[in-house]
């Protein structure tokens, strides 16, 4: 044998090698990473309630308006508030509404800014005690809800803190990070809801991707207990600097 062919052979042999080692690393890597069944985004809301129901003689704002937080919504003209007042009831006004007690009217206002959805209040109709007029989505507020059907091992694994991959209906990927984790056990398997704080959710340049209800797939890293984790940890960093990642 040569030494051309030797060079080549040992060539050989050590891309052999170096292959398996990175393909068993990417698989222990995979190992440690869990995704999701479902997922959507979430965003604080805030309920607009009728606490005195009648006809709605004056509406400010409508579907996907942005209010402010005090800002006048609708104006519902209550019998209900004036058989309260005439019995000698005390009526006033809180930070959800304001009354006029000689108009007998009740002026509903927003608790919270935000973008205003499913409005019932239309001006001329009637509504309820109680009824919903309106839901407030507050601003700034979307994290994302995952589900995750793990065995009790990878339950185990799951870190406050831990990073998660969100892709978007577009496919791009955001990142976020375990905020909260509840489980309930069913045949042996962890059916895991996991809370998920992204500052990239609130960005408005992507608003139109993560109104409330929009599906996203979430990709968990697990804690990596394996012994490889170290050697992983070191690929998955070295991969990210060179820009592979």
């Amino acid at each position: 044998m040569t030494w051309t062919q030797r060079l080549r052979l040992f060539g050989g042999i050590v891309a052999v090698l170096a292959l398996t080692a990175v393909l068993t690393l990417v698989f222990n890597q995979r190992q440690a990473q869990a995704l999701s069944t479902t997922g959507q985004v979430v965003s604080a809301q805030a309920s607009v309630g009728a606490a005195y129901g009648g006809v709605v003689t004056q509406t400010k704002a409508g579907d996907g308006d942005e209010v402010k937080k005090g800002q006048t919504l609708f104006t519902v003209n209550s019998p209900d508030l004036q058989r309260d007042l005439s019995q000698g009831l005390k009526v006033t006004s809180t930070d959800a509404f304001d009354v006029d007690t000689s108009a007998s009217t009740v002026t509903y206002k927003a608790l919270t800014d935000g973008r205003l959805s499913d409005v019932k209040a239309q001006t001329g109709g009637f509504v309820q005690n109680g009824a919903n007029l309106a839901t407030i989505t507050s601003d700034g507020s979307q994290y994302a809800l995952a589900d995750f059907v793990l065995s009790p091992r990878d339950y185990e694994r799951i870190v406050k803190g831990a990073a998660v991959s969100l892709r978007l209906p577009d496919d791009r990927t955001v990142e976020g990070t375990v905020q909260s984790v509840s489980v309930t056990t069913e045949n042996g398997q962890a059916k895991t809801r996991v809370t998920i704080a992204s500052d990239s959710l609130k960005d408005p340049k992507i608003a139109e991707l993560t109104h409330p209800g929009t599906p996203v797939a979430a990709t968990l890293s697990l804690r990596d207990d394996g012994p490889l984790a170290g050697p992983t940890d070191g690929l998955r960093s070295f991969l990210i600097k060179i820009g592979l990642k």
